[in-house]
């Protein structure tokens, strides 16, 4: 019985030797070749995380960057809208000006047209007028009676008063 124990506590020891020298090694090799994969593996995730982490920091960067583009662009384009509008309204202005200022030169010489066509009317009325009035005055022999004593009463009087 105790013979027993020792052959077995013998045994049980070389199954021990033989597991530590000839299992364990490799068993050993295994686990810190595996634990120098998870290492790697854990390396290379907090990398790309870091990698994530940048790429997600340009994105915001970039459409923040975007956005006050966007602004300024549509800024611009109000100020460039206000501008053609003053523009044109100035442009329009000047028109409605220069077409006031034509209106009113040609009103101007409408009326001296007319002002010129009404004396010129006047005067040939005014002459035929005058020259019935005369043939009328001088038809008559008293009326050319009357014209040339009323003509010596006037020289007289002239005459005399100087």
């Amino acid at each position: 019985m105790v013979s027993t124990i020792i052959a077995e506590i013998v045994g049980f020891l070389i199954v021990i030797y033989v597991i530590y020298r000839y299992v364990v090694p490799p068993l050993k090799s295994m686990t810190e070749k595996r634990e120098k994969e998870i290492a790697q593996q854990i390396e290379e995730a907090r990398k790309a995380r870091e990698r994530l982490e940048q790429a997600e920091a340009a994105y915001r960067e970039a459409v923040d960057n975007a956005q006050n583009d966007a602004a300024r662009i549509r800024d611009d384009a109000r100020a460039d809208a206000q501008r053609i509008a003053d523009e044109m309204r100035e442009k329009a202005e000047q028109e409605v000006e220069r077409l006031r200022r034509r209106g009113e030169e040609a009103l101007r010489n409408a009326r001296a047209q007319v002002v010129r066509e009404l004396k010129a009317e006047l005067g040939r009325h005014t002459t035929d007028l005058a020259s019935r009035l005369v043939r009328q005055e001088l038809e008559s022999d008293q009326a050319k009676k009357e014209s040339v004593d009323s003509f010596i009463e006037e020289l007289s009087r002239s005459t005399s008063s100087n």
